[in-house]
C-alpha cells in the first residue's frame, strides 16, 4: 500500500470517527452506492497509476470524484493528468484541490497542492485566439475543437494541454474559415489569427445550376431531367392571343345599356306604385291636391324611366355595332358582317348580315 493511499485512508477514517462522535448515525446517511463506487473506481486508478496506464485510470478519477468528491481524490486525479503530460488540467486540478483543502482545514494538503500549482505553472502552455478588428464580422462565431470560443477570451492566454487544435471561424454571409495549430509541451504561448472572412457568393440561379445538375445525373448513369420532360403542346390557336379592345369596349357598352335597362324597369315600378298610391285621394280622373301632387310624381318617375331605358337600349345597339363591326384578325374585308339599327316611336330594331 503507497504512503498517499495509507494517508487518505487515514484520514477518512479519522473524519468517521469524528462525525460518529459529534452526530450519531451522519455516517451512515451518508454510505450509499455511490460512495461505495466512488471507493472502487478510486482504488481501481490506483492500480492502474502503479502499472502506469494513466491514460486508463484518469477517467475512473474523474469519475470518483464526481460520485465523491474528496481532497484526496482530486490530488491523485491532478498527478495523473500530470503524468500524461496534461498540465493544463493537472495545474487547475491541483488549484482546486488546493481550495478544497484550505475549506477542509487541511493545511497539509493545501500547500502541497500549491506547489504543484507554482511548478506546473512555469511550464504551463498557453494559446491565444486574436481576433483583429477586419476580421470582427457581426455574428463572428470561433470555436477551438469544436468548442465555442466566447468573445471575452480573445486576445487573452488560456492555458491548454499540448497537442493539436483545430480552429474555425464563421459568421452570417460570410465563408468559415479553418486552421490548424499544435502546441508543443515546453510551454509558452502559441498564437492563432483569425483571418477576415470572404463574403459568400450568391445562390447560384437555375440557369447556372441545371448544367451542375446534368452533369451528376450523367455521372450517376441517369438521363438527364430534360430528356424525360414530355414534348411541348402545339401552340395554341391565334384566338387564344386575347380578344381585340374594340370587343371589350363593346362588352363594356353593353354591359351598362343592361344595367340602365334594368333601372329603367324599376322606375316603372316607382311610378305604377305612385299611381296606385293617388287612388285614396282621386276619384276617378278628379283628384284633391294631394293626389295630384302623387300622381305628378309617379308620371315623373315614368318619364325618366322611359329616358333611362332609352339610353340603355341605345347603349346596347352600340354595343352590338361595336362587336359585330371589329370582326377577326384573319377576317377579309368582304366577309365582315353588317348591322343596322333602327329607333322609332315604337322602340328599336336591330337586323343585319352575319
Amino acid at each position: 500500500m503507497s504512503w498517499r493511499l495509507a494517508v487518505r485512508r487515514g484520514a477518512v477514517a479519522l473524519a468517521g470517527a469524528a462525525l460518529l462522535t459529534a452526530v450519531p448515525g451522519l455516517s451512515r446517511a451518508q454510505a450509499g452506492p455511490d460512495a461505495a463506487t466512488a471507493e472502487l473506481l478510486f482504488q481501481q486508478a490506483i492500480e492502474l497509476m502503479k502499472q502506469g496506464k494513466y491514460d486508463e485510470a484518469c477517467p475512473r478519477l474523474a469519475e470518483s470524484q464526481r460520485l465523491d468528491a474528496g481532497v484526496g481524490t482530486l490530488l491523485y486525479l491532478a498527478a495523473c493528468y500530470e503524468k500524461l503530460g496534461q498540465s493544463a488540467s493537472a495545474w487547475a486540478t491541483y488549484r482546486e484541490a488546493a481550495d478544497a483543502a484550505r475549506r477542509n482545514g487541511q493545511p497539509d494538503r493545501e500547500q502541497k497542492a500549491r506547489e504543484a500549482v507554482a511548478a506546473l505553472e512555469a511550464r504551463l502552455s498557453r494559446l491565444l485566439v486574436e481576433v483583429p478588428a477586419a476580421s470582427a464580422a457581426p455574428g463572428l462565431s470561433v470555436r477551438r475543437n469544436g468548442q465555442e470560443v466566447s468573445p471575452v477570451l480573445w486576445g487573452t492566454p488560456v492555458p491548454v494541454n499540448p497537442g493539436t487544435y483545430t480552429l474555425e471561424a464563421s459568421a452570417p454571409g460570410r465563408l468559415p474559415w479553418s486552421g490548424v495549430v499544435t502546441v508543443d509541451p515546453s510551454g509558452g504561448t502559441v498564437t492563432a489569427t483569425v483571418p477576415p472572412l470572404s463574403e459568400a457568393p450568391p445562390a447560384p440561379s437555375a440557369a447556372r445550376a441545371a448544367p451542375a445538375s446534368a452533369a451528376r445525373a450523367a455521372a450517376a448513369n441517369v438521363a438527364p431531367a430534360a430528356a424525360r420532360v414530355p414534348p411541348a403542346a402545339p401552340p395554341a390557336p391565334p384566338a387564344a392571343a386575347g380578344m381585340p379592345a374594340q370587343r371589350r369596349v363593346a362588352l363594356v357598352v353593353a354591359s351598362v345599356g343592361v344595367v340602365g335597362m334594368g333601372v329603367s324597369a324599376g322606375l316603372g315600378f316607382v311610378a305604377r306604385a305612385r299611381q296606385q298610391d293617388s287612388g285614396a285621394y282621386c276619384d276617378g280622373d278628379l283628384c284633391d291636391p294631394e293626389g295630384l301632387t302623387i300622381r305628378n310624381q309617379a308620371l315623373d318617375v315614368a318619364r325618366a324611366g322611359t329616358v333611362v331605358f332609352i339610353a340603355g337600349a341605345a347603349a346596347v345597339a352600340a354595343a352590338g355595332v361595336l362587336w359585330f363591326t371589329s370582326g377577326s384578325p384573319d377576317a377579309s374585308a368582304g366577309a365582315r358582317p353588317t348591322l343596322h339599327v333602327g329607333l322609332g316611336p315604337t322602340g328599336f330594331s336591330l337586323g343585319g348580315r352575319f
